[in-house]
C-alpha cells in the first residue's frame, strides 16, 4: 500500500486551517484535492481526491493520521483505487502540503520516494 510518513509534523488541526483545494494538471492528468474532513478526535482526517489520466476518473479518500509527532498519508482502504502513477502523484501533492506547512518537517519512511522527489523537482 503506498504511504508517505512525514516526521516532525504540526498537528492534522493546523493543516485543516491551512488546506485550499489543490489542483494540479499536466498534459492529460489532472490531481484534485476538493476538501478536507477532519474527524472530532483531530487524530485522524480525509482528503477528498480526484484523479484523471487517460481519460479515466478515479475518486477516493487519501488519509491522514496523527502519531506523536508524525503524520501517515496513505489511501483509505474503503475506497482502495488502482495504485496508478497518477494516484501516487496525488499522495506526494498531499505530503507536499504537510511538509510547507510544517517546514522544519521530513519525509520518512515511504514507498513513494520517486514521486516524492518530482514533486519538489517541479
Amino acid at each position: 500500500m503506498p504511504h508517505v510518513v512525514v516526521e516532525g509534523a504540526g498537528d492534522l488541526q493546523s493543516l485543516y486551517q491551512n488546506f485550499a483545494p489543490m489542483l494540479q494538471r499536466a498534459d492529460e492528468e489532472i490531481l484534485k484535492v476538493q476538501e478536507f474532513y477532519l474527524a472530532k478526535s483531530g487524530r485522524e482526517a480525509l482528503l477528498d481526491a480526484v484523479v484523471i489520466e487517460q481519460g479515466v476518473a478515479r475518486s477516493f479518500f487519501i488519509q491522514l493520521k496523527q502519531h506523536d509527532t508524525t503524520i501517515t498519508v496513505r489511501l483509505l482502504p474503503a475506497t482502495d483505487p488502482e495504485k496508478t502513477a497518477a494516484v501516487k502523484r496525488v499522495m506526494a501533492l498531499v505530503a507536499k502540503f504537510i511538509r510547507t506547512v510544517c517546514p522544519a518537517s521530513r519525509y520518512g519512511k515511504t514507498n513513494l520516494q520517486e514521486f516524492l522527489e518530482a514533486s519538489v523537482a517541479k
